[in-house]
């Protein structure tokens, strides 16, 4: 009897203990297919801006709102071994671990560093990676975001008037915007570096004062390019957005490159109210490989001096829908490039119209004087010229260098027609003019307009003067 009670007490036991065992594993069996974690941010941003060498960390969680047990494959950084970022997860040092068990309702510190050297010309403005997370064969990620330099960081703002000085480069990410009856002050040698997913949008007024020696540079704040084996990529960013309210801004020795990424590098829309004078000058700036236009204009006011725009996707000037614009001693050329294909796009259009279907159009009296420029590339045609309804077409071209087989709507006056201004190499973006050019000294002297007493490079110009933004070499 004794003997009996006992097997009896201790197959019971067993059957407990099997039992047990069985619960367990069910309760720990693994989610194998399907499933998703979550994170309790969408970016990880490292938005201090560095002053010094030093490190910098952040944080967030991973969960698991599944009702099962997960084995996560891998938690990885996206650039591996050569990021610049650094991972902690559940006390080890790593950038790429495998097999991190998490219990089901349970979540996980992932810790983020970052070290580096903000006076380091050869950083990014902006450096960016992941952390990438694998369950079950499918990957989420936390992009991580951090700046790179020390800089000034204009994020997704609205700015008042004030003055940017040539202290340190100004970076601009997700747009900017200078208010209505607000003025936006550049110094000479300000460097503003704009992010791919920018724009300037000026409400109010721009005055930019570069000089010769110190211009003010607009640009893409990708630095890494010349890694690539170029420097100068079209589009890099969306470009300089005039609105509607803005009014009498100036530019001077003004470079803007490698913009235009949805239209144009810069875009000047029709004001509000029609001041009697430019809603935009520009004196003595380049405007060079762009995507799509070099300066879109629709029914404004539009000034430019002794400027060279030359690269662009689209019209290096495209007049839309009337308005009123003066060109002196401008050079308007492209020839293709990287990203640029320049085969069926002229150079300058010029239109009293805007087609807004098939059969519709809206339109507005035109004036435009083309004065000294020089139209070239290598299409037939390098000007388009047209004009609908009953809205005047007041257009001239005086002394002008034009590339142009198709009969003209207005008659060019003292103009050189379909003869190579010779510029010294187009490969390298050098459109200076050769000693034996056409254009040389064939121009007329203007008096008027101080900013084109000398050339693009300050040159004293002769009377008469050469035709373009340069004097001859």
């Amino acid at each position: 009897m004794k003997l009996t009670k006992l097997l009896n007490i201790g197959i019971g036991l067993l059957l407990l203990a099997l039992s047990g065992s069985f619960f367990s594993c069910k309760k720990d069996k693994f989610l194998t297919q399907g499933g998703q974690v979550n994170f309790s941010t969408d970016t990880l941003k490292f938005d201090t801006v560095f002053t010094s060498l030093g490190s910098v960390t952040r944080s967030f969680k991973i969960y698991n709102s599944n009702n099962k047990r997960i084995k996560i494959e891998s938690i990885k950084l996206r650039g591996g071994s050569t990021s610049p970022f650094r991972m902690n997860v559940d006390g080890e040092p790593t950038k790429n671990i495998s097999n991190v068990e998490l219990a089901a309702n349970d979540s996980l510190y992932i810790f983020v560093a970052l070290t580096l050297d903000p006076t380091a010309g050869t950083n990014p403005f902006l450096i960016n990676d992941a952390v990438e997370v694998t369950l079950n064969g499918n990957t989420s990620e936390v992009p991580l975001e951090a700046y790179g330099q020390d800089a000034h960081y204009i994020v997704d703002s609205i700015l008042t008037s004030q003055t940017w000085i040539n202290d340190k480069p100004y970076v601009i990410i997700h747009s900017a915007l200078v208010d209505s009856a607000n003025v936006l002050t550049i110094q000479k040698g300000c460097r503003i570096y704009m992010h791919a997913d920018s724009k300037l949008y000026v409400g109010g007024t721009l005055k930019t004062f570069g000089t010769k020696l110190d211009s003010v540079i607009f640009q893409g704040d990708r630095l890494d390019r010349d890694y690539f084996g170029y420097k100068d990529y079209p589009g890099e960013w969306r470009g300089i957005h005039f609105l509607s309210s803005s009014m009498q801004s100036n530019l001077n020795y003004t470079i803007i490159k490698n913009g235009g990424l949805t239209d144009a590098a810069v875009y000047v829309q029709p004001p509000w109210v029609p001041l009697g004078g430019p809603i935009v000058e520009l004196n003595n700036c380049t405007i060079a490989n762009s995507a799509g236009f070099g300066i879109l204009c629709f029914n404004t006011d539009v000034r430019a001096n002794n400027c060279l725009i030359h690269t662009c996707g689209q019209q290096n000037v495209g007049i839309i829908e009337g308005g009123s614009y003066e060109f002196n001693h401008c050079t308007m050329a492209t020839y293709g490039g990287v990203g640029i294909n320049h085969a069926q796009q002229p150079t300058v259009a010029v239109l009293n119209y805007r087609d807004i279907s098939l059969t519709e159009f809206v339109g507005a009296n035109l004036k435009a004087s083309f004065t000294n420029c020089i139209i070239y590339g290598p299409l037939e045609d390098e000007l388009f010229m047209n004009k609908k309804g009953t809205w005047d077409y007041n257009v001239t071209f005086t002394n002008c260098l034009v590339k142009r087989t198709n009969p003209w709507l207005v008659q060019p006056v003292n103009s050189i027609i379909n003869q190579d201004p010779q510029f010294i190499d187009v490969n390298k973006w050098d459109y200076h003019i050769a000693n034996t050019s056409p254009a040389k000294q064939t121009g007329v002297t203007i008096t008027t307009v101080p900013s084109v007493i000398n050339d693009l490079d300050g040159v004293s110009r002769p009377n008469p003067p050469s035709i373009g933004c340069y004097e001859a070499n």
